[in-house]
């Protein structure tokens, strides 16, 4: 088993032992899962760019194309974390990891409200309250994961960075509305 201070350790085989545990393919069908619903919720909701164009803040709008580019990799990197922490096989952390879980779940389902509630609905007050909670909520389940798997911490400080921005954006169109 790897310990931490037993011999220098290449990238991949610190992933590989630190990913065994896990069950990669159920963490690529949750990944999948969350960015086509994702992907769905963007088709039903209207175009959000009208909107934010109207509002003045269209220079910290990205292009369309990466603006759904990078929600979509976001939910995917939710949604695999999710698999991976709930697959966990590891003995005598049950509990740990069936609250990251929650977490991960209560964190899919508050940024699934977030897209429509402010670009569908333009309801910035009560969206800019929702991304804060959508930061919050990822903070600890980034914590959580970190605990259990590292990897996931990992992956889930980029989908961190995202919300930061995403808030700040939020905070812009608030501000100016």
């Amino acid at each position: 088993m790897y310990r931490k201070g037993y011999g220098q350790m290449p990238f991949s085989g610190w992933l590989r032992v630190e990913l065994e545990p896990c069950n990669i393919g159920a963490a690529l069908f949750s990944g999948a899962l969350a960015a086509i619903l994702g992907i769905l919720l963007k088709i039903f909701s209207k175009s959000p760019y009208p909107a934010l164009l109207a509002l003045g803040v269209g220079e910290l709008v990205p292009p369309v194309w990466l603006m759904v580019l990078l929600w979509t990799i976001s939910l995917f990197i939710v949604g695999a974390s999710a698999g991976l922490i709930l697959s966990y096989r590891e003995r005598g952390c049950d509990s740990a990891k069936y609250q990251a879980g929650m977490f991960f779940l209560l964190l899919l389902v508050l940024e699934y409200l977030w897209y429509p509630l402010f670009f569908g609905a333009m309801m910035v007050f009560l969206s800019s309250l929702l991304s804060i909670l959508i930061l919050c909520c990822s903070v600890v389940a980034t914590l959580l994961s970190m605990k259990l798997c590292r990897p996931v911490g990992i992956a889930l400080l980029l989908h961190d960075f995202w919300l930061v921005y995403l808030l700040i954006l939020n905070f812009a169109v608030l501000f100016r509305a």
